[in-house]
C-alpha cells in the first residue's frame, strides 16, 4: 500500500518576476498604429482618387443627356371677345343682394335685388335728416357728398350707401338669369364684338366706357345703367394681327398652344377659325377660338400672349458638346469608363442647348470634347 506525501504545510513560497513577456504591451500598440495608418494611407489614396475622378468629371463637364422638346412660339397682342349678355338696372336704387361674381350660375339665379329709391327720394331724405335726428347720421353726409360735388366731381368713383335702409323703403325688385354662364360684373362697352375684331390696343382703351368693375351692397344705381353679364365660358375668340413673314407659316397650322400675359401657369390649345392675309399691309390677321375658360378671362379685353405654334422632339444636350470627327457630326460620351464617339444629327439650337437625334436617353456626354480623344480612359 502506498503511501501519500502530503506538501509541507510549513514551506513559504516566493513568486520570481519573469522576463519572457517584457515590452509586450509597447509591441501591441505598434502593431495598432501600424495598421491605422494603413488603413488611412487606403482611405486617402481612396478619397485622392474619388476626389480626382469629381474633378477630371466637373472639367470634362459630363452631363445627362435628357429627352425633350424644344417650343417654337412668337409673341403676340390682340383683343378677346366672348358672348356676352349684358344686363341693365330696371330702376334707380341701392342695391342689397347681390350674387357673387366669378360663379357660372344657371337660368332663373337671383342675381341682383334693387331698393327702389329716385334723386327724388334722396332729395326728400336730404331735407327730413335736417329736421329728424331719428335718422341714422352717415346717411346725412353721403347726400350732402353726392349733391355737393361727390357724384359730380368724381364721376368714374361709384356711390355707395351705408348704415341702415330706413324702414319705409321696403319696395325691391330682382333681376334674374335668362341664360346660363359665368357672371361678371366687369362691363366695358365692348360687350357686343365677336367676330374679325382686328382693333388696335389705342382705339380699344380709348374707346372703352365707363367700367361697372365689382359691385358692392350699398352702391346707388341709375336706371338703365349696365350692371352685369353673363358670359358664355365654353367658348370665346382672341384675334391678333401678325408681321406677314411669321404670320404665314403660323396661319399654316390648325391648332396651336396660347400663353396669355395674364395667365402665364395656364397654357390653352386654340383653334384658328378666320385668317385674312394683307400682303399690301404686310400683316397677317389671325382668329383662334378657344373652349376651356382661364381666371379672369372675364375681366380681359386687351391681353398679349405667347403663340407656340410648333413642337420639336428629341435629346437635348449642351451645345458645346457638338464636335465633328472626320467630318461627321456627334459627340463625346463616357461608355464603360471609356470616350467613345457617337454621330448625331443636330435638330436645333435653343439658349445653349442642342436638340438632337441619334443618341440614347440619359447617355452621359462630355461637355468639353476638346479635353478628350476616343479611346481615352476616364478612370
Amino acid at each position: 500500500m502506498s503511501r501519500r506525501r502530503l506538501p509541507d504545510q510549513g514551506k513559504n513560497f516566493t513568486v520570481i518576476p519573469g522576463e519572457g513577456r517584457r515590452h509586450s504591451h509597447v509591441k501591441q500598440a505598434l502593431v495598432f498604429y501600424l495598421v491605422l495608418g494603413l488603413v488611412a494611407v487606403l482611405v486617402i489614396q481612396a478619397g485622392s482618387q474619388w476626389m480626382g475622378m469629381l474633378f477630371f468629371a466637373r472639367r470634362l463637364q459630363i452631363t445627362t443627356a435628357e429627352p425633350g422638346f424644344f417650343d417654337y412660339s412668337v409673341a403676340a397682342e390682340g383683343v378677346v371677345t366672348r358672348r356676352e349678355q349684358v344686363i341693365s338696372a330696371p330702376a334707380s336704387g341701392i342695391i342689397v343682394e347681390l350674387a357673387p361674381s366669378g360663379e357660372r350660375i344657371a337660368v332663373g339665379r337671383h342675381l341682383v335685388t334693387i331698393l327702389l329709391l329716385s334723386r327724388e327720394d334722396i332729395l326728400d331724405l336730404q331735407t327730413e335728416i335736417l329736421t329728424e335726428k331719428t335718422l341714422w347720421s352717415r346717411l346725412e353726409q353721403y347726400l350732402r357728398d353726392l349733391w355737393h360735388g361727390a357724384a359730380a366731381d368724381q364721376p368714374d368713383q361709384p356711390v355707395v350707401l351705408t348704415g341702415e335702409i330706413p324702414p319705409w323703403f321696403q319696395e325691391t325688385v330682382t333681376l334674374s338669369s335668362e341664360t346660363a354662364g359665368l357672371l361678371s360684373y366687369y362691363v366695358d362697352g365692348w360687350e357686343s364684338l365677336w367676330e374679325e375684331a382686328y382693333l388696335t390696343r389705342e382705339l380699344v382703351e380709348s374707346a372703352a366706357s365707363k367700367t361697372v368693375g365689382d359691385l358692392a351692397v350699398g352702391t346707388f344705381v341709375e336706371a338703365g345703367a349696365p350692371l352685369l353679364k353673363i358670359v358664355n365660358n365654353w367658348s370665346w375668340l382672341y384675334h391678333v394681327i401678325l408681321p406677314l413673314d411669321s404670320g404665314r407659316g403660323i396661319a399654316a397650322r390648325e391648332s396651336v398652344t396660347i400663353v396669355f400675359d395674364y395667365a402665364p401657369d395656364n397654357p390653352v390649345q386654340a383653334v384658328l377659325e378666320n385668317m385674312v392675309i394683307d400682303a399690301a399691309a404686310s400683316e397677317v390677321r389671325l382668329t383662334y377660338r378657344l373652349d376651356q375658360e382661364l381666371p379672369g378671362f372675364d375681366r380681359v379685353r386687351w391681353s398679349s400672349a405667347s403663340i407656340r405654334f410648333r413642337q420639336e422632339q428629341g435629346i437635348i444636350i449642351p451645345a458645346p458638346a457638338i464636335t465633328a470627327q472626320q467630318g461627321q457630326t456627334g459627340v463625346f460620351i463616357n461608355s464603360g469608363g471609356s470616350v467613345v464617339f457617337n454621330p448625331v444629327t443636330v435638330i436645333d439650337y435653343q439658349d445653349n442647348r442642342a436638340l438632337v437625334d441619334g443618341l440614347e436617353p440619359y447617355t452621359m456626354v462630355i461637355g468639353r470634347p476638346d479635353l478628350v480623344r476616343e479611346g481615352q480612359r476616364l478612370n
